[in-house]
């Protein structure tokens, strides 16, 4: 299932948690609570990699630190979430930093958070290898210096007031 990002805002996006597995943007909870997030940068130094990125062109949203740095078989068995703080910024709210974006989950529950912290948003897609819900729907959690400060559950849609 996807999830909009709507309300006021310049641009409105729509999110496929199902593909975040192939993004590289991507990271596994566990570095993430241990605030140890891996920063590494593709370093096309050999000439095989340099040639691969010449001839499959430039990627948006990049595959190729995935298709190195996680084997096949820790995608299946992995925990993952993303950062939501690029999506939130595609989106570019009228508000500015003033924004207030409201979560609906749980059985139409709401929470709405301040934009200006959107950089401890992150969307845990997978778990175990696995989608979190049937439906394909995500938790999100408010991570602080590697602690869940907050955790939205079964998350169906994002609104920008």
């Amino acid at each position: 299932m996807i999830i909009q990002i709507m309300g006021n805002v310049r641009f409105q996006i729509t999110l496929d948690p199902s593909t975040w597995i192939f993004d590289d943007r991507k990271e596994e909870l566990d570095k993430i609570l241990e605030n140890d997030a891996d920063d590494e940068r593709i370093d096309f130094s050999d000439s095989k990699e340099w040639n691969r990125q010449i001839i499959e062109g430039t990627t948006k949203p990049p595959t190729l630190k995935s298709e190195k740095k996680f084997k096949k078989q820790q995608l299946l068995e992995g925990t993952f979430a993303i950062c939501l703080k690029p999506f939130l910024e595609y989106t570019e709210p009228t508000s500015g930093e003033d924004a207030m974006i409201t979560f609906t989950h749980h059985e139409a529950q709401t929470t709405t958070l301040p934009y200006d912290e959107r950089h401890m948003f992150y969307a845990h897609f997978s778990q175990d290898g696995k989608q979190l819900y049937e439906d394909g729907l995500i938790d999100v959690l408010v991570i602080n210096d590697g602690k869940v400060e907050a955790r939205l559950e079964h998350v169906s849609g994002i609104r920008f007031d």
